[in-house]
């Protein structure tokens, strides 16, 4: 039997129980201090070195093989959402309006379980395996990786390459979605304020209309993306959010948008921020009003390395059946903070499907997800850190 999938069947219990006990205790981000502890007390139980409080409640447990070689780090994000739960199985939230609506209890669940499996190979790993377990994903546009990189997690040793997943309800059950260059967008937003007059409404002429000429911007907009962006590129920009005036007879002095500008070319993404500047004093000079712009860079697009998606790829056609190996062709246009390790070394993401005919969205208040597909999980990500380490086999 494949050790690994030997290894995969022992460990699966506890896997499973770390899930549950994860989606239980929902932290969201920012708060994950009691699921950063149970991470490391697991960790510290195998034969690494175990970082904690690394940018945040961030935990990185680092695997020395028994020779030396190359370092490869595997992450998974560990916070949850501020969403009341819908779903009525036995291990639900107990935190009432939080919730692991996203996967990140099956993220983590998958690591340590990844982390297991490769301690108790370590005398057969020629390299380091660093386990990365990332808080804050949630909270864009700045998240927890770049803390976590600027308290060292990619350094000491040097990490040259880096894997990551995410549970994706969007493809099928059991399959493995991989895809090289851009797999999820660029996530930045931006606030837009408006200042005008007050006046009284039977006398608009008297007063200068910030609320008028903030519609007029939202729509304006809407041009960029038409008009000004090559068709064949994509481009999102949604304004979600609009706040102005104080009564219903009185003329707003003042306007306050929110949105997100969604991009997958780095080129795109700076010609959108420049026109929505230019669209902005636009309107607002011929309003009459005054405006400004808060263009926010949030988690860049998540870019995958073809060598990295490459080494998925043979994994995966090794160990799953044929058809579970999808090449994904449109990217996603939702942002993913491990975009920023990707800024740093050449890596990879990978969607883990988790789709049946009643599963719900991410971020949906009941979502779920089969937890048999974290074997899945487990299998590629051991599977594919010991292959880049360069062992020659993972078979027994």
């Amino acid at each position: 039997m494949d050790i690994v999938k030997k290894l995969i069947e022992d460990t699966y219990p506890e896997v499973v129980a770390w899930r549950r006990d994860f989606h239980m205790y929902p932290e969201i981000s920012g708060a994950e201090q009691r699921t950063a502890g149970k991470i490391a007390e697991i960790l510290k139980k195998l034969p690494m070195e175990v970082q904690e409080n690394a940018g945040g409640y961030g935990v990185i447990g680092l695997l020395r093989g028994s020779k030396p070689g190359r370092t490869i780090a595997l992450r998974a994000d560990i916070d949850a959402l501020p969403i009341k739960e819908q779903n009525d199985h036995g291990f639900a939230s107990k935190h009432e309006g939080k919730m692991h609506a996203c996967g990140h209890d099956g993220h983590t669940a998958i690591l340590l379980g990844t982390a297991v499996i490769l301690s108790r190979l370590k005398d057969e790993i020629a390299g380091n395996i660093k386990f990365i377990f990332q808080p804050s994903e949630e909270q864009a546009p700045i998240g927890g990786a770049l803390p976590m990189i600027e308290a060292g997690a990619l350094e000491n040793p040097q990490v040259d390459a880096i894997l990551g997943l995410h549970i994706w309800p969007n493809l099928e059950k059991g399959k493995v979605g991989v895809k090289n260059g851009a797999l999820m967008a660029s996530s930045d937003p931006i606030t837009i304020e408006v200042f005008g007059r007050n006046g009284h409404a039977s006398a608009p002429h008297e007063g200068v209309d910030a609320l008028v000429a903030g519609c007029q911007i939202v729509n304006t907009l809407q041009t960029i993306i038409s008009r000004s962006i090559n068709p064949q590129e994509a481009a999102v920009i949604t304004i979600g959010k609009m706040q102005s005036g104080t009564k219903y007879n009185v003329i707003s002095d003042y306007a306050k948008l929110e949105g997100t500008v969604r991009t997958l070319n780095p080129e795109v993404r700076r010609k959108v921020e420049q026109r929505i500047r230019e669209v902005v004093s636009g309107v607002c000079q011929a309003a009459g009003v005054r405006g400004e712009v808060n263009y926010a860079y949030g988690y860049p697009a998540l870019l995958n390395d073809s060598k990295m998606s490459d080494l998925l790829r043979e994994v995966a056609h090794e160990i799953l059946p044929k058809e579970a190996l999808t090449e994904i062709e449109k990217p996603a246009m939702g942002g993913e903070d491990f975009a920023n390790y990707l800024q740093k070394v050449p890596g990879a993401f990978f969607w883990l499907g988790s789709e049946e005919q009643a599963s719900y969205p991410i971020h949906h208040p009941k979502f779920d997800f089969d937890e048999n597909i974290m074997k899945t999980g487990m299998e590629i990500m051991a599977n594919s850190a010991i292959r880049y380490l360069g062992k020659e086999s993972s078979h027994e």
